[in-house]
């Protein structure tokens, strides 16, 4: 059950090793745009990455990025759930900005007049885009389409339909080899969905933490909404031992991911672009396992669900770590700045390498849930966190130096809850229509075989 070390130091090593001399400080800045590899991890909690001090040695590549590049060590996600929150990253907008999620039953995607990543780096530095997503919230029907060269999103409604990490890069080695065009730079975004529910990783992951059948119900099949619903109404206890076998399975899948990961870099070498590549590592949300009573993510909007992590390694970037609170609305802007695209007037976040980040302090929005009856919207600053629903309930603040489990709320002060208020009344800047969500999912089983 136990992780071997020595071939966890081994893969640290050589990656390290690639990234380094391969791209970690390597290559003229000055000779062209970077490919920009951007790595979008589904369901990635911060505290379960080896990096960040966890138990157990999950990410022994995800490590080596840190090292080699620039980590974060308070990064704060926009949304609890991935439409919303990737959205924000595609966007650079809050959630009450682009205003994608779930509302009134219904679902949103980006609106077409946003301008996105890939369709500003097409624009103003030539770059040629292609997507790899996994997710039904990640298609065409939810606008994440724009900008993009070549698309391929081949996610549905659990992971039965899904392929795996390995066989994200497989395709995307794939049409790299056939399709990449070397007189322009590259953006690709890459979405390793594996870390969703239910885990289930391959072999022999799925047996590295726990196993996998030691219980009859808690195992790589549990998992579905109804099964979450059941555990999150409190209709069924979860012990302590059935917790220990899923948070198994969630670190297997996450160690799964992460040896793909080194094979797309291992890859990238093989094919001589490491010296010119720029590699970005986010996560969307984390994961709940009974931090607050609940399982899951999408219905509240504590730290375990918002703590994700990020990272920038590669041509140019000399390994640091930051103490800033960053965000993913930073990340368009930062993107941009690499390839020498101005920031736009319109973007809510900032250029994390242009000197924004050490001025006043900054109010990082977060909302939009979809398995609760209500809404609710966060706002941190700095350390402090302030949470709550003008329309439902009184606001509470957190100290997340001295309750870092947020257990003990505090009464915010009249400024942090006008802020929180401030942000709520947000006028949107996109209007996106409802997506038929039965629609989209007739649509996705035809584009992969499963009906005529």
């Amino acid at each position: 059950m136990i992780m071997n070390k020595t071939l966890g130091s081994m893969i640290f090593i050589a990656v390290t090793q690639l990234l380094l001399f391969g791209c970690g400080g390597g290559g003229d800045p000055d000779l062209q745009d970077p490919d920009i590899v951007l790595i979008l991890l589904d369901t990635v909690r911060s505290d379960h990455l080896s990096v960040n001090g966890y138990h157990r040695e999950t990410t022994p590549v995800i490590d080596s990025l840190a090292a080699s590049g620039i980590m974060w060590d308070r990064v704060q996600a926009q949304s609890s759930w991935t439409l919303p929150a990737m959205a924000s990253i595609m966007t650079g907008l809050s959630q009450r900005s682009h205003d994608a999620g779930f509302a009134a039953g219904e679902f949103y995607g980006i609106d077409p007049v946003l301008p996105t990543i890939p369709l500003l780096l097409k624009r103003n530095a030539r770059y040629q885009t292609a997507a790899f997503y996994n997710v039904i919230f990640m298609n065409q029907d939810f606008g994440f389409h724009t900008g993009f060269d070549h698309f391929d999103c081949q996610g549905f409604v659990g992971k039965a339909s899904i392929r795996d990490a390995g066989m994200t890069v497989d395709d995307f080695l794939e049409w790299y080899d056939s399709s990449r065009d070397p007189e322009r730079p590259l953006f690709t975004a890459i979405h390793f969905f594996d870390p969703h529910l239910p885990y289930s990783p391959p072999p022999p992951y799925d047996t590295l933490y726990s196993d996998p059948k030691a219980d009859p119900l808690f195992n790589r099949f549990w998992g579905g909404r109804n099964h979450v619903e059941a555990v999150n109404l409190g209709e069924v206890e979860m012990t302590d031992e059935q917790l220990e076998i899923m948070v198994g399975l969630y670190d297997g899948e996450i160690a799964f991911t992460d040896t793909q990961i080194g094979r797309l870099i291992t890859e990238l070498d093989r094919r001589e672009r490491l010296d010119n590549t720029v590699f970005v590592l986010v996560a969307d949300h984390g994961e709940e396992f009974l931090d607050h009573g609940g399982f899951g993510h999408g219905h509240t909007l504590y730290q375990e669900l918002l703590d994700v992590p990020l990272i920038f390694c590669g041509r140019g970037i000399q390994p640091a770590s930051r103490h800033d609170v960053a965000a993913h609305i930073d990340l368009l802007p930062t993107l941009l700045g690499l390839a020498g695209v101005e920031k736009p007037i319109w973007a809510e976040g900032r250029d994390l390498f242009a000197g924004e980040s050490s001025g006043d302090m900054r109010y990082v929005p977060s909302s939009n849930l979809i398995w609760s009856p209500y809404d609710l919207a966060a706002l941190r600053m700095e350390n402090r966190v302030i949470v709550g629903n003008p329309m439902e309930q009184e606001p509470v603040l957190y100290d997340l130096d001295s309750d870092p489990r947020q257990n003990e709320p505090l009464v915010p002060s009249r400024e942090s809850k006008d802020q929180l208020f401030y942000y709520w009344s947000v006028p949107p800047r996109g209007n996106p229509q409802a997506v038929p969500f039965m629609e989209s999912m007739v649509r996705t089983l035809r584009d992969l075989g499963y009906v005529n």
